[in-house]
């Protein structure tokens, strides 16, 4: 006679936003629980451009039945890096699976969302083991309120306070609503300084299609060509401006993808001027006439990618959020941007949203419960805020860069996470010799050795 089976129990999980951390923690939860996205908007709608997402993130993309080719995902292989007089200082070729478990991507955000929405929200099997219930997602549900609901050992739910006076009631709620989080001061309500502040850069963004790319050069750049290698291009003042530009293509060599980098103070005061009268938007229209004097040192190639840039051009001032002390309360989290919004100096704010994702598996299996999930939100804190804060610590330090060696200095601890499960057990070690969560940085990635995977 078969053994008797038991029930997983299902819990009712609310997750508000559906940007990268949102999406893809439906797509771990829906394979046990009832997942509810609330996202305030009323259709999809990914702003932005282009997004890279590190070994570390692609192994957890992979685990879960992601598709690159419906993302149209350029593998990376080789980095070219210039100073501001045209001189190469550096050029590399890397097999990013072989060093680190898993290659290095780029994507375009619209196409990265896409497919994270598809897994999420897909009917049956999203790769053949099972992954339950599809995840609900409510367009135009705008959340006005959480209540954290009860700690340990306590049974009382925790409630979601939707536009209009609904009340839902939850297991775990998962706030994922990005940067501008009007639920991070909710969950987290004793927290001072818990806003995000300025810094001190700004970026233009813009990109060029294959044909404009062509019209600017005269002649197709070698990094639009897909029998090349994936590259990302680098040019640095490195001086104390610390300006840079970063060029890299995305969906399948069709897009080159641009992000120009100024400080605060460089910006035309009248530009300045716009973006403080946006008020929370941080951004406004910029002229290519400014960012042709920002640069005019620079290579007369990079100022002929800019004189081509759309009139769509914007710039935004980069803001970050300052390290938490808690990314938890009762039955209620901050995820990605939310708990621990960077500067994309490293790369890694779209990497720690996946990371921060993957930590629900921490809610899988036959011991999770309603009870249980305080204790469990207990270990994927002290987990994610710890590797998360050093991350964004590694950003502010890597703002100043005046070598090629300063560059990559983060990449490996940045690239190396063996994932919550793997990462909790590695803790427990910690603790278990008297180190305590002082360790919890360096157990849950980056000190694995010279050939660190991303094992999931």
């Amino acid at each position: 006679m078969a053994p008797p089976t038991t029930k997983k129990t299902n819990l009712n999980i609310a997750i508000i936003g559906s940007g990268i951390s949102g999406l893809l923690a439906a797509r771990i939860l829906r394979a046990q629980h009832t997942v509810t996205i609330y996202e305030r908007t009323a259709h999809p709608i990914e702003t932005g451009a282009a997004i890279n997402i590190g070994p570390n993130g692609i192994a957890i993309l992979d685990s879960v039945g992601f598709d690159r080719r419906r993302a149209r995902a350029i593998p990376v292989a080789r980095t070219l890096a210039y100073n501001k007089a045209g001189e190469m200082t550096a050029d590399t070729m890397i097999d990013y699976r072989a060093e680190f478990g898993a290659d290095w991507l780029f994507f375009h955000r619209a196409d990265l969302r896409d497919e994270l929405l598809r897994l999420a929200t897909m009917e049956g099997d999203v790769d053949g083991d099972g992954d339950g219930v599809a995840a609900r997602v409510r367009w135009g549900a705008r959340v006005m309120d959480v209540q954290v609901g009860g700690g340990e050992g306590e049974d009382r739910q925790a409630e979601v306070v939707l536009e209009g006076g609904e009340v839902v009631k939850a297991d775990l709620v998962i706030a994922a609503d990005g940067i501008k989080s009007t639920l991070r001061p909710r969950i987290l309500p004793s927290t001072p300084e818990i806003s995000p502040i300025p810094a001190g850069s700004a970026v233009f963004r813009f990109t060029l299609t294959r044909s404009q790319a062509y019209e600017a050069l005269g002649y197709m750049p070698e990094n639009l060509d897909p029998a090349q290698p994936g590259c990302i291009t680098t040019v640095f003042a490195f001086d104390d401006s610390e300006r840079r530009v970063v060029i890299y293509p995305c969906r399948d060599f069709e897009v080159l993808n641009f992000a120009v980098i100024v400080p605060d103070s460089m910006l035309w005061a009248s530009t300045a001027a716009q973006i403080t009268t946006a008020g929370d938007v941080w951004s406004a229209p910029a002229e290519k006439e400014e960012l042709l004097a920002h640069f005019e040192d620079f290579p007369e190639w990079v100022r002929c990618y800019f004189r081509a840039a759309p009139p769509t051009l914007r710039v935004w001032n980069l803001h970050r959020t300052p390290p938490l002390p808690s990314y938890i309360n009762g039955r209620a989290v901050l995820i990605g941007d939310a708990a621990h919004a960077m500067t994309p100096h490293q790369g890694q704010g779209g990497t720690q949203a996946i990371e921060d994702a993957e930590g629900f598996r921490l809610f899988l299996g036959d011991s999770v419960t309603a009870e249980a999930v305080p204790g469990l939100l207990r270990e994927f804190d002290r987990v994610r805020r710890p590797r998360a804060t050093k991350i964004q610590m590694n950003n502010i330090e890597a703002r100043a860069r005046r070598s090629v060696q300063e560059i990559h200095r983060f990449r490996r601890f940045n690239w190396t996470y063996p994932g919550i499960v793997e990462s909790v057990r590695l803790l427990d070690g910690e603790e278990d010799r008297g180190k305590g969560e002082d360790a919890a940085a360096a157990a849950a990635g980056g000190d694995m050795g010279e050939k660190g995977e991303c094992k999931l």
